[in-house]
């Protein structure tokens, strides 16, 4: 976790999230390492949650392998019933997160927004997630029905 701290999203940024321009969140800034912390990040992830769980900041500190949803439904019993997730290539306009992911601005990049739901389809996580393009893929598999 780099940084935590209440945020009000606006703009292009409530759009991409499914959100009111002007919702107020506590974002959890962090990066990503593969198994070695000694390599050049994979990734940028900025958490949007209710900034009613406050404590859940400190949390995704002392316990960084758990998912922060995870927290959220361990302690507040709130669970994901549905996650929506765009992918998208883009080139990496901001300077700090160019230079935390080891990068030079306008590199090419990878952002996948994602937003969870819970049972009454509200919105209560978000979270934008920044992936150099040489290091991080998107593999999936379809196959058609027999029926």
């Amino acid at each position: 976790v780099q940084q935590a701290g209440e945020t009000v999203v606006r703009g292009a940024l409530a759009q991409e999230l499914g959100c009111p321009d002007g919702t107020q969140w506590l974002r959890i800034s962090s990066l990503r390492w593969m198994d070695d912390a000694h390599s050049a990040p994979i990734g940028w992830t900025d958490v949007y949650i209710d900034p009613a769980y406050q404590e859940i900041g400190e949390l995704a500190r002392t316990t960084p392998g758990v998912l922060i949803s995870a927290l959220i439904e361990a302690r507040h019993g709130r669970q994901i019933a549905e996650i929506h997730q765009d992918v998208r290539a883009f080139a990496l306009a901001d300077e700090a997160m160019a230079q935390a992911l080891e990068l030079a601005p306008g590199a090419p990049a990878l952002k996948i927004v994602r937003r969870y739901l819970d049972p009454e389809g509200e919105l209560f996580v978000a979270s934008v997630t920044v992936h150099p393009a040489d290091r991080f893929s998107v593999s999936m598999k379809l196959q058609r029905s027999t029926h």
